[in-house]
C-alpha cells in the first residue's frame, strides 16, 4: 500500500511539472537594422514582462483556448491599462506565431 501511495505521489508531481504551458518563456522578434530586439517574457505564475517594447509595461498573461491575453499598462503619453488578445496560430519549442486583425507576428524563443 505504501508503494502505491508513493508511486501515486510521484506520478502527480511529474504530471504537475509537465503541465507548464509551452508558452512560458522568453519570446522575441529578431533585431533588424531598423528595430531592436523586442518581445515579452511569460512566467509560469501568470506574470509577464516586456522586452524593449516602447510605451508598454506588460504585467500578466493568460491562455484561453487558442487565445493569448497579455495585460499591462500603456506608459506613454496616454496612460491606461490594456488587455491585448491574440490568436495563437502556432507554438513549438522555438517558434510562436500570434495573429490579430489579419496581421500575424512570429516570435522566436530566446
Amino acid at each position: 500500500m505504501k508503494k502505491v501511495l508513493l508511486f501515486s505521489a510521484l506520478a502527480l508531481s511529474f504530471s504537475m511539472i509537465s503541465c507548464t504551458s509551452p508558452l512560458v518563456g522568453t519570446w522575441v522578434q529578431p533585431q533588424t537594422s531598423y528595430t531592436q530586439e523586442q518581445g515579452f517574457v511569460l512566467y509560469k505564475d501568470g506574470t509577464a514582462d516586456d522586452i524593449n517594447v516602447d510605451f508598454v509595461k506588460y504585467e500578466s498573461w493568460e491562455k484561453k483556448g487558442d487565445l493569448l491575453i497579455l495585460k499591462g499598462k500603456n506608459i506613454g503619453s496616454v496612460k491606461r491599462d490594456f488587455s491585448d488578445t491574440m490568436k495563437i496560430e502556432k507554438v513549438t519549442d522555438n517558434e510562436l506565431i500570434l495573429s490579430q486583425s489579419g496581421y500575424s507576428v512570429t516570435f522566436r524563443r530566446k
